[in-house]
Protein backbone atom coordinates (compact mmCIF):
# COMPACT_ATOMS: atom_id res chain seq x y z
CA UNK A 1 0.00 0.00 0.00
CA UNK A 2 2.94 2.42 0.04
CA UNK A 3 4.42 4.39 3.00
CA UNK A 4 0.93 6.85 3.23
CA UNK A 5 -2.03 4.92 3.59
CA UNK A 6 -3.72 8.58 4.25
CA UNK A 7 -2.61 9.59 1.21
CA UNK A 8 -4.09 7.28 -1.10
CA UNK A 9 -7.57 7.10 1.12
CA UNK A 10 -7.64 10.75 1.37
CA UNK A 11 -8.46 11.61 -3.08
CA UNK A 12 -10.51 8.38 -2.71
CA UNK A 13 -13.12 10.05 0.33
CA UNK A 14 -12.84 13.16 -1.57
CA UNK A 15 -13.86 11.18 -4.73
CA UNK A 16 -16.69 9.74 -3.31
CA UNK A 17 -18.15 12.85 -1.50
CA UNK A 18 -17.98 15.31 -4.37
CA UNK A 19 -19.25 12.64 -6.50
CA UNK A 20 -22.12 12.94 -4.47
CA UNK A 21 -22.30 16.78 -3.85
CA UNK A 22 -22.22 16.88 -7.63
CA UNK A 23 -24.99 14.40 -8.17
CA UNK A 24 -27.39 16.47 -6.47
CA UNK A 25 -30.47 17.68 -8.14
CA UNK A 26 -30.47 21.41 -8.67
CA UNK A 27 -33.85 21.82 -9.71
CA UNK A 28 -35.26 20.40 -6.62
CA UNK A 29 -33.28 23.05 -4.26
CA UNK A 30 -34.44 25.61 -6.64
CA UNK A 31 -38.17 24.53 -6.54
CA UNK A 32 -37.75 24.33 -2.80
CA UNK A 33 -36.64 28.05 -2.32
CA UNK A 34 -39.15 29.42 -4.27
CA UNK A 35 -38.85 33.48 -4.74
CA UNK A 36 -36.46 33.35 -2.04
CA UNK A 37 -32.58 33.58 -2.73
CA UNK A 38 -30.89 30.70 -1.16
CA UNK A 39 -27.04 30.42 -0.97
CA UNK A 40 -27.16 26.67 -1.64
CA UNK A 41 -23.38 26.56 -0.90
CA UNK A 42 -23.15 28.01 2.56
CA UNK A 43 -25.97 25.54 3.09
CA UNK A 44 -24.28 22.52 1.85
CA UNK A 45 -21.10 23.27 4.21
CA UNK A 46 -22.72 24.32 7.25
CA UNK A 47 -26.33 23.39 7.33
CA UNK A 48 -26.03 20.01 9.02
CA UNK A 49 -24.01 22.27 11.84
CA UNK A 50 -27.07 25.01 11.90
CA UNK A 51 -29.94 21.78 12.59
CA UNK A 52 -27.99 20.55 15.43
CA UNK A 53 -28.16 23.92 16.67
CA UNK A 54 -24.07 23.45 17.23
CA UNK A 55 -22.77 25.87 14.67
CA UNK A 56 -20.20 28.67 16.30
CA UNK A 57 -18.38 31.21 14.84
CA UNK A 58 -15.22 29.43 15.23
CA UNK A 59 -16.95 26.34 13.57
CA UNK A 60 -17.75 28.31 10.80
CA UNK A 61 -14.43 29.93 9.87
CA UNK A 62 -12.29 27.17 10.65
CA UNK A 63 -14.82 24.92 8.16
CA UNK A 64 -14.14 27.99 5.53
CA UNK A 65 -10.21 28.82 6.73
CA UNK A 66 -9.91 29.58 3.05
CA UNK A 67 -12.14 32.88 2.87
CA UNK A 68 -11.59 35.77 4.42
CA UNK A 69 -12.96 35.65 8.20
CA UNK A 70 -15.22 38.70 7.93
CA UNK A 71 -17.24 37.52 4.59
CA UNK A 72 -17.61 34.14 6.80
CA UNK A 73 -18.69 35.94 9.76
CA UNK A 74 -20.94 38.75 7.79
CA UNK A 75 -22.61 35.89 6.10
CA UNK A 76 -23.77 34.54 9.25
CA UNK A 77 -24.63 38.00 10.56
CA UNK A 78 -27.10 38.13 7.53
CA UNK A 79 -28.82 35.20 8.02
CA UNK A 80 -29.62 36.27 11.40
CA UNK A 81 -30.95 39.61 10.50
CA UNK A 82 -33.32 37.20 7.94
CA UNK A 83 -34.35 35.50 10.69
CA UNK A 84 -33.23 32.23 9.32
CA UNK A 85 -30.84 31.32 12.11
CA UNK A 86 -31.17 32.04 16.16
CA UNK A 87 -28.37 32.25 18.48
CA UNK A 88 -28.08 30.35 21.55
CA UNK A 89 -25.79 31.23 23.76
CA UNK A 90 -22.12 30.86 21.46
CA UNK A 91 -24.13 28.83 19.09
CA UNK A 92 -26.41 29.40 15.98
CA UNK A 93 -29.62 27.12 15.39
CA UNK A 94 -31.45 27.18 11.89
CA UNK A 95 -34.94 28.38 13.14
CA UNK A 96 -38.15 26.95 11.72
CA UNK A 97 -37.93 29.17 8.42
CA UNK A 98 -34.90 27.78 7.07
CA UNK A 99 -34.43 24.00 8.76
CA UNK A 100 -36.85 22.58 5.83
CA UNK A 101 -34.25 24.28 3.05
CA UNK A 102 -31.89 22.16 4.70
CA UNK A 103 -33.67 19.20 5.11
CA UNK A 104 -34.48 19.30 1.42
CA UNK A 105 -30.82 19.72 0.96
CA UNK A 106 -29.95 16.44 2.88
CA UNK A 107 -32.76 14.81 1.06
CA UNK A 108 -31.48 15.40 -2.59
CA UNK A 109 -28.29 14.26 -1.04
CA UNK A 110 -29.40 11.28 0.06
CA UNK A 111 -31.00 10.49 -3.12
CA UNK A 112 -27.59 11.62 -5.09
CA UNK A 113 -25.47 8.95 -3.01
CA UNK A 114 -28.34 6.28 -3.38
CA UNK A 115 -28.23 6.76 -7.04
CA UNK A 116 -24.46 6.54 -7.07
CA UNK A 117 -24.42 3.12 -4.37
CA UNK A 118 -27.19 1.13 -4.74
CA UNK A 119 -26.32 -1.95 -4.94
CA UNK A 120 -23.18 -1.61 -3.16
CA UNK A 121 -25.03 -2.03 0.57
CA UNK A 122 -22.64 -3.89 1.87
CA UNK A 123 -19.57 -1.95 0.70
CA UNK A 124 -21.88 1.11 1.87
CA UNK A 125 -22.15 -0.21 5.60
CA UNK A 126 -18.53 -1.36 5.65
CA UNK A 127 -17.11 1.75 4.64
CA UNK A 128 -19.11 3.95 6.99
CA UNK A 129 -18.34 1.88 9.86
CA UNK A 130 -14.67 2.11 9.45
CA UNK A 131 -14.88 5.71 8.44
CA UNK A 132 -16.97 6.21 12.13
CA UNK A 133 -14.41 4.39 14.06
CA UNK A 134 -11.45 6.23 12.23
CA UNK A 135 -13.21 9.81 13.02
CA UNK A 136 -13.00 8.73 16.62
CA UNK A 137 -9.56 8.47 16.55
CA UNK A 138 -8.59 11.90 16.18
CA UNK A 139 -7.90 14.18 18.67
CA UNK A 140 -10.02 16.63 20.07
CA UNK A 141 -7.86 19.54 18.61
CA UNK A 142 -9.45 18.97 14.92
CA UNK A 143 -12.17 21.24 16.30
CA UNK A 144 -14.68 20.84 13.13
CA UNK A 145 -14.15 17.06 13.00
CA UNK A 146 -14.52 16.73 16.45
CA UNK A 147 -18.20 18.88 16.60
CA UNK A 148 -19.22 16.94 12.88
CA UNK A 149 -18.87 13.46 14.65
CA UNK A 150 -21.26 13.99 16.97
CA UNK A 151 -23.93 15.20 14.80
CA UNK A 152 -26.98 12.71 15.07
CA UNK A 153 -26.06 9.87 12.50
CA UNK A 154 -28.49 10.23 9.68
CA UNK A 155 -30.88 7.18 9.17
CA UNK A 156 -30.32 6.94 5.79
CA UNK A 157 -27.32 4.50 5.36
CA UNK A 158 -25.84 6.52 1.91
CA UNK A 159 -26.58 9.77 3.49
CA UNK A 160 -25.00 8.39 6.67
CA UNK A 161 -21.42 6.94 4.36
CA UNK A 162 -21.30 10.65 3.18
CA UNK A 163 -21.15 12.43 6.56
CA UNK A 164 -18.72 10.23 8.11
CA UNK A 165 -16.69 10.60 5.01
CA UNK A 166 -17.25 14.86 5.27
CA UNK A 167 -15.56 14.04 8.83
CA UNK A 168 -12.45 12.41 7.54
CA UNK A 169 -12.00 15.26 5.02
CA UNK A 170 -12.62 17.70 7.92
CA UNK A 171 -9.58 15.72 9.70
CA UNK A 172 -7.90 16.00 7.45
CA UNK A 173 -8.54 19.87 6.42
CA UNK A 174 -6.83 20.51 9.68
CA UNK A 175 -3.81 18.15 9.67
CA UNK A 176 -2.96 20.16 6.05
CA UNK A 177 -3.36 23.81 7.82
CA UNK A 178 -1.20 22.43 10.62
CA UNK A 179 1.58 21.91 7.80
CA UNK A 180 0.87 24.73 5.80
CA UNK A 181 0.89 27.14 9.37
CA UNK A 182 3.95 25.24 10.78
CA UNK A 183 5.90 27.01 7.25
CA UNK A 184 4.72 30.39 7.98
CA UNK A 185 2.25 30.86 5.09
CA UNK A 186 -1.36 32.70 5.24
CA UNK A 187 -4.47 30.81 3.75
CA UNK A 188 -4.28 33.07 0.37
CA UNK A 189 -0.28 31.84 0.08
CA UNK A 190 -1.14 28.27 0.51
CA UNK A 191 -3.86 28.40 -2.17
CA UNK A 192 -1.76 30.23 -4.62
CA UNK A 193 1.06 28.15 -4.36
CA UNK A 194 -0.85 24.78 -4.16
CA UNK A 195 -2.47 26.29 -7.84
CA UNK A 196 1.06 26.47 -8.76
CA UNK A 197 1.91 23.47 -7.62
CA UNK A 198 -0.95 21.90 -9.54
CA UNK A 199 -0.11 23.51 -12.49
CA UNK A 200 -3.03 26.09 -12.62
CA UNK A 201 -2.74 29.17 -13.72
CA UNK A 202 -3.16 32.10 -11.03
CA UNK A 203 -4.12 35.68 -10.45
CA UNK A 204 -1.39 37.89 -9.88
CA UNK A 205 -2.08 39.64 -6.46
CA UNK A 206 -0.93 39.95 -2.52
CA UNK A 207 -0.39 36.12 -1.85
CA UNK A 208 1.91 35.77 -5.70
CA UNK A 209 3.73 38.65 -4.04
CA UNK A 210 4.18 37.48 -0.63
CA UNK A 211 5.33 34.17 -2.34
CA UNK A 212 8.09 35.80 -4.77
CA UNK A 213 9.45 37.87 -1.92
CA UNK A 214 10.07 34.77 -0.32
CA UNK A 215 12.09 33.07 -2.95
CA UNK A 216 8.99 31.02 -3.68
CA UNK A 217 7.35 31.74 -6.43
CA UNK A 218 8.50 33.46 -9.64
CA UNK A 219 5.92 36.55 -10.98
CA UNK A 220 6.64 36.95 -14.55
CA UNK A 221 5.31 33.55 -15.99
CA UNK A 222 3.66 32.50 -12.31
CA UNK A 223 5.15 29.35 -10.93
CA UNK A 224 6.91 28.06 -7.81
CA UNK A 225 10.90 28.02 -7.78
CA UNK A 226 12.76 24.80 -6.30
CA UNK A 227 12.47 26.16 -3.02
CA UNK A 228 8.57 26.57 -3.22
CA UNK A 229 8.34 22.99 -5.36
CA UNK A 230 10.42 21.57 -2.18
CA UNK A 231 8.03 23.04 0.59
CA UNK A 232 4.70 22.31 -1.06
CA UNK A 233 6.31 19.38 -1.45
CA UNK A 234 6.78 19.02 2.26
CA UNK A 235 3.49 20.08 3.30
CA UNK A 236 2.04 17.06 1.80
CA UNK A 237 4.14 14.68 3.22
CA UNK A 238 3.55 16.35 6.70
CA UNK A 239 0.19 16.74 6.17
CA UNK A 240 0.28 13.01 5.33
CA UNK A 241 2.33 11.87 8.31
CA UNK A 242 -0.33 13.95 10.36
CA UNK A 243 -3.28 11.84 8.88
CA UNK A 244 -1.51 8.58 9.30
CA UNK A 245 -2.06 8.80 13.19
CA UNK A 246 -5.40 7.83 12.76
CA UNK A 247 -4.80 4.83 10.10
CA UNK A 248 -2.11 3.48 12.52
CA UNK A 249 -4.72 3.66 15.19
CA UNK A 250 -6.93 1.76 13.11
CA UNK A 251 -4.19 -1.02 11.75
CA UNK A 252 -2.73 -1.95 8.41
CA UNK A 253 -5.20 -4.81 7.46
CA UNK A 254 -8.14 -2.71 8.20
CA UNK A 255 -6.82 0.19 6.26
CA UNK A 256 -6.10 -2.29 3.76
CA UNK A 257 -9.81 -3.34 3.22
CA UNK A 258 -11.19 0.21 3.63
CA UNK A 259 -9.00 1.58 0.62
CA UNK A 260 -10.35 -1.80 -1.12
CA UNK A 261 -14.00 -0.90 0.25
CA UNK A 262 -13.78 2.83 -0.92
CA UNK A 263 -12.38 2.18 -4.56
CA UNK A 264 -15.13 -0.25 -5.35
CA UNK A 265 -18.27 2.20 -4.69
CA UNK A 266 -19.02 4.83 -7.76
CA UNK A 267 -18.15 8.13 -7.66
Amino acid sequence: MGSWPAAEVAPEIDRLVLGVNQAVDDTRLYEAAGDRVVDWISLSQIGDFMVAGVLTDEIATLRARYRPRDVVLGRLHELEQQGLVERHGLALAATEELRPLIETLMDARADAAATLWRGHEDDVYQASRTAQELGALASDDHVVAAVHRTLPAPEDPFLRLHSRLVTLRYLRQHDHAEAWLAHGLTASEIGVMTGLWNGEDVVSGEALAQLVARGLASDDSPALTDAGQRMRSEIEADTNERSQVMFSALGENETAEFLAVLRRLPG
